[in-house]
Formats: C-alpha cells, structure tokens, sequence
C-alpha cells in the first residue's frame, strides 16, 4: 500500500480521499479457530503538508469468521477500527517515516487491525454458551 508523495505534488493534489484493501496475515487472529473472511479495506482521508509530511485519518474494516468463543458455534463478526498516522519525510522518524518519495502505510495499518482485534468471537447477544459439564447455559 504505497503513496507517492512525488505524484501527489505534480498533480496538486494535497488532500482527497483513498481506498485500498489488504490480505492481513492471519497469524494476527489470536481466536482460536477464526479468519478474515475477506481483505481488510481501508478507508482514509490524507492531507499533505508543505514539508512533504503526511497525514492519514480513516477506518480499517474486516469480518472475522470462524466459531463462536463461548458456544462454538459458526458465526461472522464484523469489526471496524481507527487509522490515524503521521507520516514524516525521514526514515528514523519516531511514528512511522519514508524516503525517495514513496510512503508505505502498510504497518500503520497493521497497527490499526491489531489495536481494533477483539479479544473474543461472539455469536451476540442471544449465544447459548456451553459450560464445563457439556450443558448450555
């Protein structure tokens, strides 16, 4: 998921609006026994700066699906989170920095899928949670 800064400067273009989708590594799941069910699409809003500085501020959304962490049961859940960086026209930069132009905003999304991941998969409010014995509560 690259942004050229260099391209963004010829054509004027110092704030819009893009969208790009990502397969997320499923090792991020830490839920046993659940996915993505689809990319994850990310959503933002950028403004570039005088400084070639850039800013992101948008959502990631993703679906899990896989079995239900108190009943078992096969289920979707769809989740959204924050995208929100800055970044600098340096690669030592505290947050997240680029050079020769090119700004990779792949681990700035990867940080916002896993701030965003839930620690549980449910089925919702209605899920028939199985006890130790075997018997639905």
């Amino acid at each position: 998921m690259l942004i050229d800064i260099r391209k963004l400067n010829a054509q004027k273009k110092y704030e819009g609006r893009m969208e790009f989708q990502y397969s997320a590594p499923e090792t991020f799941i830490e839920i046993p026994f659940v996915k993505f069910a689809a990319p994850v699409k990310i959503l933002f809003d950028y403004e570039l700066y005088e400084d070639n500085s850039l800013s992101i501020r948008g959502t990631v959304s993703y679906t899990l699906e896989g079995q239900c962490s108190r009943c078992l049961k096969e289920t979707k859940m769809p989740v959204e989170g924050e995208l929100d960086a800055y970044f600098e026209n340096r690669k030592d930069y505290e947050d997240y920095g680029y050079t020769n132009g090119i700004v990779d905003i792949t681990q700035a999304v990867e940080d916002a899928i896993m701030a965003s991941m839930p620690y549980v998969l449910s089925c919702g409010e209605d899920c028939q949670q199985i006890s130790y014995k075997g018997e639905t509560d």
